[in-house]
């Protein structure tokens, strides 16, 4: 069996540089990584990892809470943490919380146990008594939340984002928007976009008109209904996540609106779920994958994680209508 001194042997090191690279530490040029791990492929070495738990009094384990492990959303942000930590030298021991968190101080507790290295959550409220879970000794961050607190969390302005995807629709003509949005209470990201929404609609003098789902696909076609009965005019439907536009896209059209010519929609998060619809659909993105990425490089790393913003986009498809008025041509000089 192959050992780190042999690795170190074969990649010109030494094997403190070797044991830098295998536990994903700092310190070192990537030419030197790729020869550290093709000498390690080749001798078939595999670090200790029981071993470095002792040594270390942590498990190369990171754990992760979502409250629906399944979702289009949590699965993006899932496979960042998942090839960051494996990068690393990390496994990832996964919980779903269920609605409200109330799964998730027993999960800690287990976690705890564990003696994970790091814990993430992904859309999950930062309670009191989560934190009381986590103890004093565990790092975490949090992924696509925040609640102005100072807890450490990676994620978009949610209202800013909101915000702007209401005036890119106002910029194209449209000025009778309906907004369909989940809970407010379980998912926290829907009082911030619902905000900037209404803020947007303000500024503009515009009334906003809103119609309430659950985040989930299903739940859009009622809301669909109620906002076209009551307001037949609405030229754009703006649905606080991508599931929720899906269903919306598919709901106007089995009640004979075209999309976009008729009504257009705009989604929100920029999942895989956006592109599986026709039209596909033009959404708010969030960075997704790349915070998964973050999050595993903060807690990891010597840095005390603090609350990161990071940039969002609107990402155009073919669900939005330009209904601007179109220039009409100058005539034609005598």
């Amino acid at each position: 069996m192959s050992t780190i001194r042999d690795v170190a042997r074969v990649a010109g090191v030494s094997p403190a540089t070797v044991s830098r690279v295998v536990n994903g530490l700092t310190g070192f040029s990537e030419q030197t990584r790729q020869r550290v791990e093709e000498a390690a492929s080749r001798l078939g070495y595999e670090p200790d990892t029981l071993a470095r738990g002792l040594k270390t009094r942590q498990s190369p384990v990171l754990g992760v809470l979502a409250p629906v492990v399944s979702d289009a959303l949590a699965s993006q942000i899932m496979g960042g943490i998942e090839a960051a930590a494996r990068a690393r030298g990390y496994s990832v021991m996964l919980g779903r919380t269920g609605p409200h968190a109330v799964h998730a101080p027993g999960y800690l507790r287990n976690f705890r146990a564990f003696r994970v290295a790091g814990v993430i959550l992904i859309s999950t409220v930062v309670t009191a008594e989560i934190r009381r879970a986590l103890g004093d000794r565990i790092p975490f961050t949090a992924v696509a939340i925040r609640d102005g607190s100072r807890f450490p969390s990676l994620a978009i302005d949610d209202d800013l984002a909101a915000y702007d995807g209401t005036r890119f629709l106002q910029r194209l003509g449209h000025d009778t928007i309906g907004l369909i949005t989940g809970d407010t209470e379980s998912v926290l990201v829907n009082t911030p976009r619902m905000c900037g929404y209404q803020r947007a609609m303000a500024e503009a003098g515009l009334a906003p008109i809103v119609a309430y789902g659950d985040s989930l696909y299903d739940s859009a076609p009622p809301a669909v209904r109620t906002l076209m009965t009551e307001h037949p005019d609405i030229t754009a439907i703006f649905a606080l996540s991508d599931e929720m536009a899906a269903g919306a896209v598919n709901e106007l059209q089995r009640l004979g609106y075209r999309v976009p010519a008729q009504v257009s929609v705009l989604g929100f998060d920029n999942t895989p779920t956006a592109q599986h619809v026709h039209p596909a659909l033009t959404t708010v993105t969030q960075p997704l994958y790349h915070m998964g990425e973050l999050a595993v490089e903060q807690l990891l790393s010597s840095i005390r994680p603090q609350p990161h913003i990071l940039p969002h986009t609107i990402t155009h498809r073919g669900s939005i209508a330009d209904r601007r008025p179109q220039a009409v041509p100058a005539p034609p000089s005598p």
